[in-house]
């Protein structure tokens, strides 16, 4: 089954917590209309249960998104400064491979608004650029700690992605435009 971008980060927000609109607009940087219509087609397909405390996945919206939110280990906009290339960054780290070169994923980021993809990758001898294996810590030792404090669930051979937007809501949809592309390619 196909999703949007924006299905798969609503469903990733409350798979364990369960989320006001409000409060779930607020964490993935959506107007609350935006939240509401998805909702909406969620619940119509009985993918979400609703309460007057708020959100979750229902049992087939659990069993549906699952197998893909597996691979979704952990999002965060962590603090960088020279590994950003504008004023908002998002972060993601994936447990699954990419089949694409790594400019194919940045193109949907800027159709998205986006400014920039960076994609990096967990070695044994720690996170190195997906394009050309170069070690971050060789250029970017202050951001490499940053990644490492924020992202303390990594494993060899995981994936960072990182988006940098003018705002945050193209920094998210940009985001989860490559994850929803990335899990799509996934067995």
């Amino acid at each position: 089954m196909h999703y949007t971008p924006i299905t798969l980060e609503v469903a990733f927000l409350v798979r364990e917590e369960r989320l006001g609109r409000r409060s779930l607009a607020q964490r993935a940087g959506l107007s609350e209309m935006t939240v509401r219509l998805e909702l909406e087609r969620l619940q119509n397909k009985g993918l979400i249960a609703t309460d007057r405390r708020g959100v979750t996945l229902s049992a087939l919206g659990g069993e549906r998104f699952s197998p893909l939110l597996t691979h979704i280990k952990q999002v965060a906009e962590p603090s960088l400064h020279s590994l950003t290339q504008d004023t908002v960054i998002q972060a993601a780290l994936l447990s699954c491979p990419t089949a694409r070169p790594p400019w194919w994923y940045r193109d949907l980021v800027i159709r998205e608004g986006g400014s920039a993809l960076i994609l990096i990758r967990y070695r044994p001898e720690g996170w190195c650029f997906s394009h050309n294996e170069e070690k971050v810590s060789d250029q970017n030792s202050h951001d490499e700690r940053v990644i490492e404090d924020a992202f303390p669930l990594r494993r060899e051979g995981d994936l960072l992605l990182i988006v940098s937007a003018p705002e945050r809501e193209s920094a998210g949809l940009g985001l989860w435009r490559v994850i929803t592309e990335i899990l799509s390619e996934t067995p």
